[in-house]
């Protein structure tokens, strides 16, 4: 695993759509599904070679097994594409514009293909097919399966770029600082400096990187002034997730929570669900 890891970090992943860097996980689930559907197809054909007791050509096989990894580099062109398309263009243009580019990548993925088979036909049969012959083939015999795998990963595509910005656009509209009475004076703290709030009494402990404030509230009163990243984790403590390093398990449903200073609060398991999903 640890070398797979290794290899993993370095690869670049051209996109800004649906595979842009922070789901570089999705890109390489995505070349793995097509190398695996197209080394299923390749196991057919032995198996049926061996049941019907005929030739078996690896390599006149593989070849035409490469209709399927060819969605992968095709498929990033094609996101590319969309994703420029949606900076440039909007509204019944921009549904031409993608209409447009899925048709022009099916038919390149097509062409690309049939040339890959025309080159191995050179090299296999005393009679090769015609560049033309197989063309025509693999227009009538996977132009539907091509255009609908395109179409399909494009409306994934778009659905995930507006959900995404939605997402940021969400977090955006959440509150960034917080108001502390100081005395006479009411200072104002930026949220991501928060590192965890704890009751004590009717008081309220907030640690920040530079110092402990307090505040006369209550937790179930500030968290709603708090973005969503801030979770309930005991009946006394509210902590900033993006600061949690490492979560230790007691053992008994309970963990102690180590935050990227060093420090560490209890988390409850009656609260365990504020954190399940995201770092549980």
């Amino acid at each position: 695993m640890s070398y797979l890891k290794q290899l993993y970090q370095p690869i670049k992943v051209p996109s800004t759509g649906l595979f842009s860097v922070e789901n570089k996980k999705y890109f390489m689930g995505f070349c793995a599904f097509w190398l695996f559907i197209a080394f299923l197809e390749f196991g057919q054909d032995y198996i049926s070679s061996v049941l019907q007791n005929s030739a078996f050509r690896a390599g006149e096989s593989l070849a035409y097994k490469l209709f399927w990894p060819l969605f992968i580099p095709f498929f990033i062109a094609l996101d590319f594409g969309i994703a420029k398309a949606g900076e440039r263009t909007s509204g019944f243009l921009y549904i031409a514009v993608l209409g447009v580019q899925i048709i022009m990548v099916t038919f390149v993925h097509l062409l690309v293909f049939s040339v890959i088979l025309f080159g191995v036909s050179i090299l296999i049969h005393d009679n090769p097919m015609t560049l033309l012959y197989i063309l025509f083939e693999k227009l009538s015999t996977r132009l539907y399966i091509a255009l609908s795998v395109y179409t399909a990963l494009s409306g994934l595509t778009v659905y995930m770029k507006r959900r995404r910005t939605g997402e940021k656009q969400a977090s955006a509209d959440q509150p960034q600082t917080l108001t502390i009475k100081n005395g006479r004076s009411n200072l104002v703290v930026d949220v991501n400096d928060i590192k965890w709030i704890s009751s004590d009494g009717a008081y309220l402990d907030i640690f920040t990187d530079k110092q402990k404030h307090v505040r006369l509230d209550s937790l179930k009163n500030i968290i709603e002034d708090l973005p969503n990243h801030f979770k309930r984790i005991h009946k006394s403590t509210i902590v900033n997730t993006h600061r949690i390093e490492e979560l230790q398990s007691r053992g008994n449903g309970d963990y102690d929570v180590i935050l990227d200073d060093g420090n560490q609060v209890r988390l409850s398991r009656n609260y365990a669900d504020a954190l399940r999903g995201n770092l549980l």
